[in-house]
């Protein structure tokens, strides 16, 4: 057997694969050339192999395409994505799926539902103290009983359960970070605190806004008793959080659970680090076993047996449709419109979606990029489909074809082909681009040649970097006798008194426009290298893709929407499904 460790890609694009180094756990970029196998870039280090999310046997894969980026993403490493895009020195290192998943304040494998009370909102039990000179004041008994609870005096917060009235509220109600005394217990040092709050009918599966459980908590921070008590009340280890983690991810030695436990608490993050060190390993064979979900078991999309085990329901008095299944809940502006689910595998986040054109129909597309629903038009003149006439050509407010076009089937169909084909126009030039950029060149020449102060400033910028250039080779120690510092002070005048006109010319309304214009012009450019990164990317597309998805929708399916899917699985040769569940 190799003892050559074999690690995940991260992401990939045309010319290099970026992975977490298993060494020094630092990001390190190689050659795309298979096979994979490589020496670190670190010291000592050594060599390792890279696997991309594709199973050959199976023909299942576990990446989508960022088109934004021109990247091919591990969708198994969302939390990775964008720790490895701020190593690099991006500007925008989020992703449309990883946002989405944020928004989401319940972990997908959870069973709550519906609002929670607020520990310290909704608490009204009051508890009169005395002070020094018999002065007495009164506060909300349960303030005292969290405090406790946090010190881990078990007496104290036994009595407190077994006297207040606000036990269920102590037990099961949320902090602001929706934490309940339960999650908050299993980071602290008191597994018998843990147990207390268990026996009493604490949640062991309750989850935070971070999608956060106890058995998440009491494994990044090394409480091997806690993670024992949680497990052997059945504590899902297999649920994940808001980034895709679960509680044996938590308890690795990483360095981003390192700077997580530093942010939080330096304190605790140093206390008795090598027997903490040593339980979270304790931890890690804990929780590894056949029940968590392994890196690279991909799955297919909802089988036509799982698929009975959901379905929607309709609140006609909250105006909401609820998934019943995985819980998701929809609000919605009438009852009548229609909400989506695209399945593609237990790999993917799953994708909802709700009929229309509102911002929060589905996930948000980037400022740059078309809309979903201007996405399903392109597709639409690329397969040949022609959209159904609206009953009434007002429904369609202004633009042909927009009421069936913004079906939630349809613009679900539009996210599976953007994350998994490349279409026409991500292969060819973007030639209107290119219009653009000459256009907005010219009219920047324009403004430097007939606006005197865009001339003046043109000038000054010209000069300063010439002198920047002579300087250089000036102020060089290296030249010893004939280094001139007189000559290097000079020069340094010369600049300074260079940036305070430049500075006072930066306030002359043309100037504003000019630099409104380099901004809209650097924009530009940005966006045509991503273009043509893209179109590299595209030819360096993997043999396998996904092929296969299960689209669940709340009403009805209708014939244009049919029409379109049949069209578009014939054209890119897919096996979209789309069924009615309620």
């Amino acid at each position: 057997m190799s003892s050559i460790p074999k690690i995940d890609v991260v992401y990939w694009t045309a010319s290099q694969i970026y992975v977490r180094c298993p060494y020094c756990e630092e990001i390190h970029h190689h050659g795309v050339a298979l096979p994979g196998r490589r020496y670190s870039h670190c010291f000592p280090g050594g060599m390792y192999e890279f696997i991309l999310p594709i199973d050959e046997c199976s023909k299942l894969v576990g990446y989508e395409i960022d088109k934004k980026r021109a990247r091919f993403i591990n969708v198994g490493l969302q939390s990775e994505q964008d720790e490895a895009s701020s190593y690099l020195g991006e500007e925008d290192g989020s992703d449309l799926t990883s946002q989405f998943r944020s928004k989401m304040s319940i972990s997908a494998g959870s069973t709550d539902s519906g609002p929670h009370l607020s520990l310290y909102k909704d608490a009204t039990e009051l508890e009169t103290y005395v002070i020094s000179g018999g002065e007495t004041f009164e506060q909300k008994r349960i303030l005292m009983a969290v405090s406790e609870c946090v010190e881990g005096r078990v007496n104290i917060v036994s009595h407190y359960l077994n006297t207040s009235p606000e036990k269920e509220l102590f037990l099961n109600g949320r902090f602001n970070d929706g934490d309940t005394t339960l999650i908050m217990v299993a980071a602290e040092k008191s597994c018998e605190m843990v147990s207390l709050l268990i026996q009493n009918g604490a949640d062991v599966n309750a989850v935070n806004n971070y999608g956060r459980t106890a058995l998440m908590g009491a494994a990044l921070w090394g409480r091997i008793e806690s993670v024992k008590v949680l497990l052997e009340a059945n504590a899902d280890k297999s649920l994940r959080d808001g980034e895709g983690r679960c509680a044996m991810d938590l308890a690795q030695p990483t360095r981003a659970n390192k700077k997580e436990r530093h942010q939080r608490s330096r304190l605790a993050a140093e206390d008795h680090v090598f027997e903490r060190d040593d339980d979270r390993r304790h931890i890690s064979l804990l929780l590894n076993d056949s029940e968590v979900k392994k890196k690279q078991r991909y799955t297919t999309p909802l089988s036509e047996s799982e698929r009975n085990k959901y379905g929607y329901k309709k609140d006609q008095s909250e105006m909401a449709i609820t998934l019943v299944g995985p819980l998701h809940r929809h609000s919605v502006p009438s009852i009548y419109k229609t909400a989506a689910v695209l399945d593609r595998g237990d790999q993917f986040t799953r994708i909802h979606a709700t009929s229309g054109w509102a911002e929060d129909a589905l996930p948000h597309n980037e400022k740059t990029r078309p809309t979903w629903v201007e996405h399903v038009y392109y597709i639409a003149s690329e397969i040949g489909h022609k959209f159904q006439a609206a009953s009434d050509s007002r429904m369609d407010q202004g633009t042909p074809g927009q009421f069936y076009a913004c079906h939630a089937e349809k613009k679900l169909i539009a996210y599976f082909i953007d994350r998994h084909l490349f279409l026409r126009h991500d292969k060819e030039p973007d030639f209107n681009l290119g219009y653009t950029i000459q256009d907005a060149e010219d009219s920047l020449e324009k403004m430097t040649t007939s606006k005197e102060s865009c001339k003046k400033m043109y000038d000054l910028e010209c000069e300063r970097k010439a002198l920047d250039h002579e300087l250089f080779n000036a102020d060089d120690r290296l030249l010893e006798d004939a280094y001139d510092a007189q000559e290097v002070q000079r020069l340094k005048n010369k600049i300074h008194a260079i940036e305070r006109e430049i500075s006072n010319l930066e306030t002359d309304v043309d100037v504003a426009t000019m630099r409104a214009q380099e901004r809209k012009l650097d924009n530009f450019w940005r966006r045509y290298k991503m273009h043509e990164e893209l179109r590299a990317l595209s030819a360096r597309e993997p043999s396998i893709n996904l092929k296969r998805a299960v689209i669940l929708c709340s009403s009805e399916i209708c014939r244009d929407c049919e029409k379109f899917k049949d069209r578009v699985n014939e054209f890119f040769g897919l096996g979209i499904e789309m069924e009615w569940r309620l």
